[in-house]
C-alpha cells in the first residue's frame, strides 16, 4: 500500500508528463502495429472498388471532379500535400498540449475517445485492407508524388505506413474530434470558426491528393464517434457516478 501510494503521488506530481508518455506510447504502438501489417494489395484494391460501388450508390463519388478542378492549380495542390503530409500529427499535437492547459476534464475525455477511436480504426485496417483513390485506377493522381516528389506507399516501392489503410479516415476522424474540441472549449470567436472550418479543410485535402475517398471520411467520422462514445461509458460514467473525484 505504501507503494502504491508512493507511485501515485509520484504520478500526480508528474502529471503532465505522464500524460505525454501515454499519448506518445500510444501513437507509437499504432504505427509498429501499422508497420507490421503485411499490406494484401489484391483484397485492398478489391475493397476500393467496392468503396467505389457503395459511393455510386449514394450518389457522393465527387473524387474525380474535385482532384481535377483543384489540378489546375497546382500551388494550391502542392500546399494541401504539405498539409497532408505533416499536419494530421503535428496540429493535433498543439490541439491537445493547449487542451491540456485549458480543460483537464476535456482533456482526459479528448485523449480517451481518440485513442479508443484509433484502437477501433486499427482493428478495422486489419480486417479490411483499403486502397487509397490514388492506387485503385479509378483516374486520380497520386499528387504527392506527381507534385511534391513523395511516395508515402505504393505496390512498388516501401511506405512511411501502411499504405492500405484507407478506410476509416483517421486523417478526417482526428480532424473532426480537434475542430469539435476547439467549438467546446475555445473562448474566442475566430478559434471556434476555425473549429468548424478545420474538419472541412481535410477532408478536402485528403480527396484532392487522392489520399482517401469521401466515404473513407464519413466512416472516419462514424468511427470516432463510437470512439467518444465507448470512452464516455467505459471511463467518464463511472467517474461522474462516484462521490468524490477521481483524477485521470
Amino acid at each position: 500500500m505504501i507503494a502504491m501510494r508512493r507511485v501515485r503521488d509520484v504520478a500526480s506530481r508528474h502529471y503532465g508528463l505522464l500524460q505525454i508518455a501515454v499519448v506518445v506510447a500510444a501513437i507509437e504502438s499504432y504505427e509498429l502495429a501499422r508497420h507490421v501489417m503485411d499490406p494484401d494489395w489484391p483484397q485492398a484494391l478489391g475493397h476500393a472498388q467496392r468503396i467505389v460501388h457503395w459511393e455510386r450508390l449514394l450518389g457522393i463519388n465527387w473524387e474525380r471532379g474535385l482532384q481535377a478542378t483543384f489540378l489546375h492549380i497546382p500551388d494550391v495542390v502542392k500546399a494541401m500535400n504539405v498539409f497532408y503530409f505533416v499536419g494530421h500529427f503535428v496540429l493535433t499535437s498543439v490541439f491537445f498540449f493547449w487542451l491540456y492547459h485549458r480543460s483537464r476534464p476535456g482533456f482526459r475525455l479528448w485523449r480517451n475517445g481518440f485513442l479508443t477511436a484509433t484502437a477501433i480504426a486499427l482493428v478495422i485496417h486489419w480486417r479490411f485492407p483499403t486502397a487509397p483513390p490514388r492506387l485503385a485506377d479509378i483516374g486520380l493522381q497520386d499528387t504527392l508524388r506527381t507534385l511534391s516528389n513523395i511516395d508515402i506507399g505504393s505496390p512498388t516501392s516501401s511506405s512511411f505506413s501502411n499504405p492500405v489503410a484507407a478506410v476509416p479516415s483517421l486523417h478526417a476522424g482526428w480532424a473532426l474530434g480537434v475542430g469539435i474540441g476547439l467549438v467546446v472549449f475555445a473562448r474566442p470567436v475566430i478559434w471556434r470558426i476555425l473549429g468548424v472550418l478545420y474538419p472541412l479543410a481535410v477532408a478536402l485535402t485528403i480527396v484532392v491528393t487522392g489520399n482517401h475517398f469521401i466515404l473513407d471520411a464519413l466512416i472516419g467520422y462514424l468511427v470516432m464517434g463510437v470512439g467518444f462514445a465507448v470512452a464516455w461509458i467505459v471511463f467518464e460514467r463511472p467517474w461522474a457516478a462516484s462521490p468524490e473525484p477521481i483524477r485521470a
